[in-house]
């Protein structure tokens, strides 16, 4: 089957320009610094950073890492973030944490740090106290 001339022009165009395109778009992804497309690209709004003790450059680190889809650093950040309510009890960490272990509540590794929700007394804190961990029969 073969088209006639005029149709051949469209698709050699159509081509050109999608291989244009795509060239663009990787030049543009690799001048980049390593680490940084994902928040170029956002696939989930990522927790603003806070300001106070303990909210360095290390939680601002662990959160665009764990934005951007690493498993290790959302644990690790969910881990830190409950260390710190216990040491602080500010609870906006505790809220920020069960975000975070929300996010990845399915995965394997993550049964430590829920087990850690369930057998504290999080679940008495009121912004905890309606989330599908604390409630029982879920």
């Amino acid at each position: 089957m073969t088209f006639p001339s005029k149709y051949n022009a469209v698709i050699a165009a159509f081509v050109a320009g999608a291989v244009l395109s795509g060239s663009l778009v990787a030049f543009a992804f690799s001048r980049l610094p390593a680490g940084r497309w994902a928040a170029a690209v956002p696939l989930h709004s990522a927790a603003p950073p806070r300001s106070g003790p303990g909210a360095g450059a290390d939680f601002d680190r662990l959160r665009q890492s764990a934005a951007g889809g690493d498993e290790l650093s959302n644990d690790m950040l969910s881990n830190a973030l409950l260390d710190r309510y216990d040491a602080l009890r500010d609870t906006d960490d505790l809220y920020e944490a069960l975000v975070w272990i929300d996010r990845r509540w399915n995965t394997f590794g993550n049964a430590p740090v829920v087990a850690r929700v369930m057998a504290s007394n999080y679940c008495s804190q009121q912004v905890a106290r309606w989330h599908w961990f604390c409630i029982l029969g879920e």
